[in-house]
C-alpha cells in the first residue's frame, strides 16, 4: 500500500528555520519492516526511514530527520518518490535491488565523498569505516566516517549498513544494531560479522 502523505507538523521552533519542498509518500512493507516514508524534491530523493509502526509515525520520524517540510505534489519529485517507494518495498521483500532513483543530499564535501563510496557497496557486501577512510583520500578519518554515515538521511538506499568496524564487528547504526543486523541478514552478509 502506497499513499501521498498530505499533512506533516511543521516546526515552529525557530523563524530561520530552512523548509524543504518536496512530496512525501509512504507505504506499509509488512509486519517485519514496519511503514516507511520517502521524500523526494526536483533532484532527487532527499530523505528516508523505516521501520515504524503507522505511517504517521513514519512521517515525523523523516520531518525530524530532515526539518520542516512544505509539502508539493506532482512533477519529477512525485515520480522519484513514488519510484522510490516502489524499489524498497522490493528491497524488503527480499529482491536484491540496486537503486536507481536519483538522490539529492545535502553535506559537507566530506560528508558527500562519505556517502558516494557507501553508495558504491554493492547488495552482499561488506566494508569498513577505516576502508572508506582510505578509499576518499582520509585514512585516519575513520570515526568521521562513522559521524558522516550518522547523518545519512537515506538509509537502505545509501546503504550504510554495509559499513562495519575493521575488526569485522557491526560498529554502530542510527537506527540501533538489531535493524542492521536485520538488514545485513537480509541481504546474506551477516555471518561475515563477527559478534563481540
Amino acid at each position: 500500500m502506497q499513499d501521498t502523505l498530505t499533512r506533516l507538523p511543521t516546526r515552529r521552533d525557530s523563524a530561520h528555520t530552512q523548509r524543504l519542498e518536496c512530496v512525501v509518500r509512504v507505504a506499509e512493507t509488512g509486519e517485519r519492516w514496519g511503514w516507511l516514508a520517502v521524500a523526494a524534491n526536483s533532484r532527487g530523493v532527499c530523505g528516508a526511514t523505516f521501520g515504524h509502526a503507522s505511517s504517521l509515525e513514519a512521517g515525523k520520524h523523516l520531518e525530524e530527520k530532515l526539518g520542516a517540510l512544505v509539502l508539493t505534489e506532482g512533477g519529477k519529485a512525485e515520480q522519484f518518490a513514488a519510484r522510490a517507494v516502489d524499489e524498497l518495498v522490493a528491497f524488503f521483500a527480499g529482491g536484491g535491488v540496486t537503486f536507481s532513483v536519483p538522490i539529492d543530499l545535502q553535506g559537507t564535501a566530506f560528508q558527500q565523498a562519505v556517502w558516494n563510496e557507501t553508495n558504491a557497496i554493492a547488495f552482499g557486501s561488506l566494508t569498513s569505516y577505516q576502508d572508506i577512510a582510505r578509499r576518499i583520500g582520509r585514512p585516519q578519518a575513520y570515526r568521521a566516517v562513522g559521524n558522516a554515515l550518522g547523518k545519512n538521511a537515506l538509509p537502505v538506499i545509501v546503504p550504510c549498513h554495509r559499513v562495519i568496524a575493521s575488526d569485522g564487528s557491526f560498529g554502530g547504526y542510527t537506527r540501533g544494531l538489531p535493524w542492521k543486523e536485520r538488514l545485513l541478514a537480509l541481504e546474506g552478509s551477516l555471518e561475515s560479522v563477527h559478534l563481540k
